[in-house]
């Protein structure tokens, strides 16, 4: 779930480009960030990983705040190159809002792929999520033009993903790669509840841009984790969502809502209870 900030009144929202390596992720982002205005962005950076590499940059797709007074900051990160350490795209997937899931649509890669697909069910599923209640976007990404249109399903379905919406680019030339971006962006933002007492407004779908119109970007906080909270040693606030607990099984998810400072952060603790 994006992240609302009452007190900065701002939304921050986390997307992760996942996929192989040569699947077109680093070129994505660095094209991506190109077509905003240079006056309007912060700086795309590289840090170290462990032994990998994070590629990361926030940006707001509104110049303006919303109706309400709300900013929007998507923060959009991928691992860079043969990531060595499966749990470096472990850490990396921690609180992701929306997923784009990158696949070289070329039959000597399907295997690769679909190891790759499988991995980040494994991973989401160590959080207590699927993938399926996760905004996701598949992006069929070729350096080429030989990938036909009528491929697009069965490749989807071979990936068993066939209920995610499909975005056919290429790396080269920069085609459909904002495109793809938008419509995760739309799909996370549809999800977003600003609950404020008394008054809660969700966000209308025609408040979100469409990839041609211009970005905003901010500069990425290297004082914080990766998705905005503070690493200063302050003394959390936590507070239990009890309306939100869910049972399901033996399975219980206890939302919790974590203040420190101004930043806030919620996460979902999910504990199985054994009958003995």
């Amino acid at each position: 779930m994006a992240l609302v900030n009452h007190a900065k009144k701002e939304i921050n929202a986390k997307i992760v480009y996942y996929g192989p390596a040569e699947s077109g992720k680093s070129t994505t982002l660095s094209y991506i960030y190109s077509r905003i205005k240079p006056a309007l962005r912060g700086d795309l950076r590289t840090v170290p990983a462990g032994a990998d590499n994070l590629l990361f940059f926030d940006f707001s797709p509104f110049e303006n705040t919303l109706p309400n007074g709300y900013r929007v900051r998507l923060h959009v990160y991928t691992l860079t190159g043969i990531v060595t350490n499966p749990a470096t795209w472990k850490m990396t997937l921690k609180g992701a809002d929306g997923i784009i899931i990158m696949a070289n649509p070329a039959v000597e890669r399907t295997a690769e792929t679909k190891e790759s697909v499988s991995q980040l069910r494994d991973f989401l599923s160590a959080y207590g999520v699927g993938l399926h209640e996760t905004p996701a976007v598949l992006q069929l990404n070729s350096f080429t033009h030989s990938n036909q249109a009528d491929e697009t399903a069965d490749i989807a379905v071979a990936l068993d993903l066939s209920t995610l919406t499909t975005c056919r680019t290429n790396a080269a030339s920069g085609e459909g790669l904002l495109e793809a971006l938008t419509t995760l962006s739309r799909a996370v933002l549809e999800r977003v509840t600003i609950s404020e007492e008394p008054v809660e407004t969700n966000i209308n779908r025609a408040c979100i841009p469409s990839a041609t119109e211009a970005m905003q970007t901010l500069q990425p906080d290297l004082s914080a984790d990766t998705h905005g909270m503070p690493l200063a040693n302050a003394m959390p606030k936590i507070t239990l969502l009890s309306q939100e607990i869910v049972c399901e099984g033996r399975n219980i998810q206890i939302p919790l809502e974590i203040t420190m400072g101004d930043a806030l952060r919620r996460l979902v603790v999910t504990v199985n209870v054994e009958v003995e």
